[in-house]
């Protein structure tokens, strides 16, 4: 009965994102993403990304953002992991605008994978974010704490392949104010060339408060394991 009521919730909340999005201001980026995690046994890893995101197909750059921390896996099914982060990202999508905002972050999450059947997976992620948003031209700076929740089907296509279906919900707490800030929609193929090394690629599409993003998306996956560690997943 959880395993249904955890899909039917996902089906929700996609119908939803899709019905509430047409219609408003669009813009499109490309979010290329290089993930290094580094494994020092079953239980403990360090998490590092860096990622870099431009304006349409251009090399225009909009953001460019790195973020570590430390995880911990506690079984087969839970992991919780914290850390902080960077982001350097354009105040406009105009491309005279060359300013580009500070922000800080603070973040932890708690992580669960359920097992459906042999060849289907789901993951539900639930992350924190305090934000720390230096001043720009036009806006004093700022905090902010973020709330996002990610669900995450995965099916087994093939020993290598995989294809990805996840939806991501996000409010934020701002001037003692909680909102809805964005919900993300996506859909991606995996390839696993080895069990260290992954190559993702595929397509969001996001819900703001004031219009809606598109991003074509390709992330890149190597695994170090520290000290000769070997896993045995």
């Amino acid at each position: 009965m959880e395993k249904r009521q955890q899909l039917f919730v996902l089906a929700a909340s996609l119908l939803l994102s899709v019905q509430s999005g047409f219609g408003q201001q669009s813009q499109t980026l490309v979010w290329n993403t290089l993930q290094i995690p580094v494994q020092f046994s079953t239980k403990w890893q360090l998490h590092n990304d860096i990622s870099y995101r431009t304006i349409g197909v251009l090399a225009s750059s909009y953001q460019y953002t790195f973020r570590t921390g430390i995880r911990r896996f506690i079984n087969e099914k839970w992991n919780v992991a914290n850390g902080l982060a960077f982001f350097f990202t354009r105040t406009s999508f105009e491309k005279t605008n060359h300013e580009f905002g500070r922000e800080f972050r603070l973040w932890q999450e708690i992580v669960k994978e359920n097992k459906l059947n042999k060849k289907l997976s789901l993951l539900s992620r639930f992350r924190t974010e305090e934000r720390f948003f230096a001043a720009t031209f036009a806006n004093d700076n700022f905090f902010a704490v973020r709330f996002r929740f990610r669900l995450a089907l995965v099916k087994q296509l093939s020993e290598k392949w995989k294809l990805q279906l996840t939806n991501e919900y996000m409010e934020q707490l701002s001037q003692k104010k909680l909102k809805f800030q964005q919900n993300r929609l996506g859909l991606s193929a995996i390839i696993e060339f080895d069990k260290t090394t992954q190559l993702q690629t595929g397509y969001i599409w996001s819900k703001l408060t004031t219009g809606t993003q598109h991003f074509a998306t390709c992330t890149f996956i190597k695994t170090i394991k520290a000290n000769g560690f070997s896993s045995k997943k």
